[in-house]
């Protein structure tokens, strides 16, 4: 491959944006990014005041990695996964990594969002009642009935 064929490569490469250490990279992946992170937060009905800086966290790195899946992906339906020399494009070498960094970071992000969310006590209480009623046979199980009290401010108790 003569020096010609190599530069050309390489403005090939910066065409699908993923050239690493390149502004390119960042003009293209950022905002996508940003249109993803828009996308996610309105399916999650979450604004990004909902979420504490780790959770800003890993939304920001699976947006940014999802994004540079879709601009490979675009890149690929304009270019072909074969090029004309018949070898795989020098993208494909990313691309399963980096979809296994988006599935990765969509998982913490989802048990980050599961551990921060807020529990209802009632539905916490029945958890447990239906849990404790597996531990006892059925025939011996006592009726159970789940009331839901208030206090009033005078300490008196109102259904």
């Amino acid at each position: 491959m003569s020096a010609v064929d190599h530069r050309l490569g390489n403005e090939q490469a910066a065409t699908h944006g993923m050239t690493p250490g390149t502004q390119v990279m960042e003009r293209r992946v950022a905002p996508v990014a940003v249109n993803h992170r828009r996308a996610v937060l309105r399916q999650l009905k979450m604004s990004p005041k909902d979420l504490d800086p780790i959770g800003r966290g890993y939304l920001d790195q699976y947006c940014r990695v999802t994004s540079k899946v879709a601009l490979i992906d675009k890149w690929i339906e304009q270019h072909g996964m074969i090029g004309a020399d018949g070898e795989p494009a020098a993208a494909l070498r990313l691309y399963a990594s980096l979809v296994n960094s988006a599935r990765m970071a969509l998982a913490k992000l989802e048990q980050h969002l599961l551990v921060d969310a807020p529990v209802d006590p009632s539905s916490k209480l029945q958890q447990y009642i239906d849990a404790q009623s597996e531990l006892i046979p059925e025939d011996e199980q006592p009726p159970v009935t789940l009331v839901v009290a208030n206090l009033d401010d005078d300490g008196s108790v109102s259904a």
